[in-house]
C-alpha cells in the first residue's frame, strides 16, 4: 500500500507494491521543471504558457523499469523535454512537441532506451 501522503498535483494508485507503484502527474502552467523519482512511472503532461523540462530518475536506480509519458495538450509552441540525470553519456533528450504524443523509456541500469508512440484517434 502506498503512503497516505502524496505531493500536490499527483495521484497514486493503491494496492501496488512499492517498486511498482504508478504515479500520474499532470503539469500546469505554473510548473516548468519536474525532477522524477522511480515511483513516477506514468506521466500525463500538459503545457500551457511555459516549456516543461522533466529530469528522469537516475538510470542505475531505474534498472528494469519502464516510464511512460503522454502529452495531452500542447499550448502554443511549448514543448516537454525529457532529459536524463546526467548519468547516461549516450542519452539524447526526447522532446514531445505535439498534442497526443507519447513516449516510453526503459532503463537497463546503464542506458535509457526510447520507444516512441502515438495515441490512435480511434480504434475500429
Amino acid at each position: 500500500m502506498l503512503p497516505a501522503e502524496k505531493p500536490t498535483g499527483q495521484t497514486a494508485e493503491a494496492g501496488l507494491a512499492g517498486r511498482d507503484a504508478v504515479v500520474h502527474y499532470t503539469s500546469s502552467s505554473s510548473v516548468t521543471t519536474l525532477a522524477m523519482t522511480t515511483r513516477m512511472r506514468s506521466l500525463i503532461l500538459t503545457t500551457a504558457d511555459n516549456h516543461l523540462a522533466v529530469t528522469l530518475p537516475p538510470v542505475a536506480e531505474s534498472a528494469g523499469m519502464w516510464f511512460c509519458f503522454y502529452l495531452v495538450t500542447r499550448g502554443g509552441s511549448y514543448d516537454v523535454t525529457l532529459a536524463d540525470d546526467a548519468d547516461d553519456v549516450d542519452y539524447t533528450s526526447v522532446v514531445l512537441n505535439a498534442a497526443n504524443e507519447s513516449c516510453m523509456l526503459f532503463s537497463d541500469g546503464v542506458h535509457w532506451f526510447a520507444v516512441d508512440g502515438t495515441t490512435p484517434a480511434a480504434i475500429t
